[in-house]
């Protein structure tokens, strides 16, 4: 069962961006599957190990656009990024510990599900728009059309 379905109203505009976007959906259905396994905690931190080195590759990848088309929210944009690396540290460690609450795993996707969409939506919308309606970068014009399903 999917528990996050890719759509275009995630889309940013951004073919490399959508595409990891996407990658981070199959990421969080396995951690959904996963937490329905909570005795397998090796599982667990293996999906936890996954989701966050490409969270951090693709957060690099990200900023880099922000600072192209919207260096003004660069600084909100790394804030939240930072925030996002720390509570999976901490998801991390308490999965160490062998003794962490049953209902952690489930409290690990229901965060990351809503941090994923809320950021989106939200925060990643600001640049998309940008994006969409044109920027003025490095004295340049670009628009960010590509708003079909990620390759």
């Amino acid at each position: 069962m999917r528990h996050v379905e890719w759509s275009n109203r995630f889309s940013v505009g951004v073919s490399e961006l959508d595409a990891q976007h996407a990658r981070i959906i199959e990421l969080l259905n396995d951690m959904a599957e996963a937490a329905a396994c909570p005795e397998d905690g090796s599982r667990l931190r293996a999906v936890l190990s996954g989701l966050k080195a490409h969270a951090a590759a693709h957060f690099s990848a990200e900023e880099a656009v922000v600072r192209q088309v919207a260096p003004e929210l660069l600084a909100f944009h790394q804030g939240e990024h930072l925030k996002f690396l720390s509570r999976v540290r901490e998801f991390t460690l308490a999965l160490d510990a062998d003794d962490h609450p049953p209902m952690l795993p489930l409290e690990m996707f229901h965060f990351l599900k809503s941090w994923f969409e809320d950021h989106i939506l939200g925060v990643d919308m600001q640049y998309a728009a940008r994006l969409r309606h044109g920027f003025d970068g490095d004295g340049g014009s670009a628009t960010g059309t590509d708003s079909g399903p990620p390759v």
